[in-house]
């Protein structure tokens, strides 16, 4: 088990966000030591796997509306228990989210590529005129 300062120093997350994320619903609610509602939070390994997911989705610029949408239906263990629509509909949801940043992601990515090459053109021009100059 993790306290929220060990976990943010593992993710790079602030406990403040940390917080600020179980507020908002996009983290569920952490279990407490002594159960207490006022507890010291406690971070497990799947806590932790979902955080840092949680966190590289934000830090490719997915929103945080979308993130709660993600995350609003907890980690996904499917258990015998559970109904098999409800887990389609979960996993449809997540796979349109994911297909969508993806896109959004490789629209970025090729106009990233747009401005490297002209850097590298400006560059290289740049680099040619000292030439002649200094020819």
């Amino acid at each position: 088990m993790y306290s929220i300062g060990e976990i943010s120093k593992l993710t790079g997350i602030s406990a403040y966000t940390l917080r600020y994320y179980e507020k908002i619903g996009l983290l569920p609610n952490p279990y407490r030591l002594d159960g207490k509602h006022n507890g010291i939070r406690q971070y497990d390994d799947q806590n932790l796997r979902f955080i840092r997911f949680i966190y590289g989705l934000k830090q490719t610029g997915m929103k945080l509306k979308d993130i709660t949408l993600f995350a609003e239906d907890g980690c996904l263990l499917i258990q015998n228990d559970q109904d098999i629509d409800d887990i389609q509909d979960i996993l449809h949801k997540r796979i349109e989210l994911l297909n969508k940043h993806v896109n959004l992601l490789e629209q970025q990515m090729k106009q990233l590529e747009n401005v490297k090459n002209l850097a590298h053109e400006k560059r290289n021009l740049y680099s040619a005129i000292l030439n002649e100059q200094t020819s």
